[in-house]
């Protein structure tokens, strides 16, 4: 079976797959509405050093992945599936939503942007997937949505 994907850099992959990030912000917007894909990207980036803050502050956040217990960061893995629902203008967004402050510390809300909402999050035993960019489609076994 098919999925819809999208790569995202650590730590955002894990924080969605956890729970502790509930929108995903981009600089465009998608008219899809479905299962999503969540991976996290082979490739390192300039945040990696801020990782041992977040681990030292996982307690703290409430951060811990579901199926191991543990926070972790893998790279070049799918950590989950959720339900995209909505993309909404981050300036929309701004505007007294309940969830704008927690989530402006996990996102980029700068004008111009889009706020995608995650819900049904489920975690996953991460396993192998080569990224893209923008929304792809990665063929899974249908034992992942039973």
């Amino acid at each position: 079976m098919k999925i819809k994907a999208i790569s995202l850099w650590q730590p955002w992959a894990t924080l969605i797959a956890v729970g502790a990030k509930k929108y995903e912000t981009r600089s465009w917007k998608t008219n899809y509405r479905g299962a999503l894909l969540i991976c996290a990207s082979r490739e390192r980036n300039i945040l990696m050093p801020a990782l041992q803050e977040i681990r030292q502050k996982a307690d703290e956040l409430k951060i811990q992945n579901p199926i191991t217990g543990a926070i972790f960061f893998p790279l070049g893995v799918a950590v989950a599936v959720v339900e995209l629902t909505e993309c909404i203008e981050t300036e929309l967004f701004k505007r007294g939503h309940p969830e704008f402050l927690r989530e402006s510390l996990l996102g980029d809300f700068s004008s111009g942007r889009y706020a995608w909402k995650l819900e049904n999050v489920r975690s996953l035993d991460p396993f192998p997937v080569k990224g893209k960019q923008g929304l792809f489609d990665v063929e899974v076994p249908d034992s992942l949505f039973k």
